[in-house]
């Protein structure tokens, strides 16, 4: 009976090895793999006319990453006004290599001139097997 509980938290632990996320950093070099998942913490207000509408979008010129979905999550209260929501953006490396990522935010359908969506955060990023 032991071997076989053994046998199954091996299995677990490889499972959660190979299931690696990495939060990714703008001061130094993200070295990550393949088999990575990757994420980047932002945040939008909370009850504003932004809340709805705020967009990411992630490129970088050898297109080793790919932004697989936004994740939005509210601990306030309900019945609280204000504060803001945590944004969490997924990605998942798709080749191997070295680039600098830009993840740009902008809010969609508010009017604004277009230097909204033109300012980024760069990640520098590299991608091993």
């Amino acid at each position: 009976v032991g071997f076989f509980f053994n046998c199954i938290n091996k299995k677990k632990k490889e499972a959660a090895q190979r299931n690696i996320k990495v939060s990714l950093r703008t001061d130094t070099l993200n070295v990550v793999k393949l088999g990575d998942t990757l994420v980047i913490y932002e945040s939008t207000c909370r009850g504003c006319a932004y809340e709805s509408s705020t967009a990411f979008a992630v490129k970088d010129s050898f297109d080793i990453v790919k932004l697989l979905r936004v994740e939005t999550i509210d601990n306030n209260s309900p019945d609280m006004a204000g504060g803001s929501v945590s944004k969490h953006l997924i990605l998942v490396p798709v080749k191997s290599g070295k680039a600098i990522l830009k993840m740009y935010k902008f809010w969609k359908g508010i009017p604004s001139d277009m230097n909204d969506s033109l300012p980024f955060t760069p990640y520098q990023i590299e991608v091993r097997n």
